[in-house]
């Protein structure tokens, strides 16, 4: 049973960051109106730092480094965020597996499906 009280949605981001007061450039995996976890180029010790993270250029989103493995940090918010910028900024996978999805050209019209002799050739 996950004790988390929100859900997760991926994000796999670049953003700007301060941890403890001090730059620190992060890669944001996952995000919910809670937390989220952020992976830091540097690898000090930084539980218990305060941190600052730009999520979408308007303002920065307090909270504490509450667990760290390795380079990767996960971050409590000081008060929860709307759920409308945490569905804005990360995105939720679609529940059909990519291989079984109707595939489509970037205009969202239906590829015609390919004869085995393409498909030997292509993939």
């Amino acid at each position: 049973m996950d004790a988390r009280n929100w859900s997760r949605h991926l994000v796999d981001k670049d953003v700007p960051c301060s941890v403890g007061g001090q730059e620190a450039p992060a890669f944001l995996y996952d995000l919910s109106a809670g937390g989220c976890m952020i992976e830091l180029r540097d690898l000090r010790e930084v539980v218990g730092s305060a941190v600052s993270i730009d999520l979408y250029g308007a303002e920065r989103i307090a909270g504490t480094v509450i667990w760290q493995c390795g380079p990767c940090a996960g971050v409590a918010f000081e008060a929860p965020i709307h759920d409308a910028i945490v569905r804005h900024v990360g995105f939720t996978p679609p529940p059909i597996p990519f291989e079984e999805q109707v595939h489509r050209d970037r205009f969202g019209r239906v590829l015609p499906p390919l004869d085995s002799s393409e498909r030997r050739r292509y993939g």
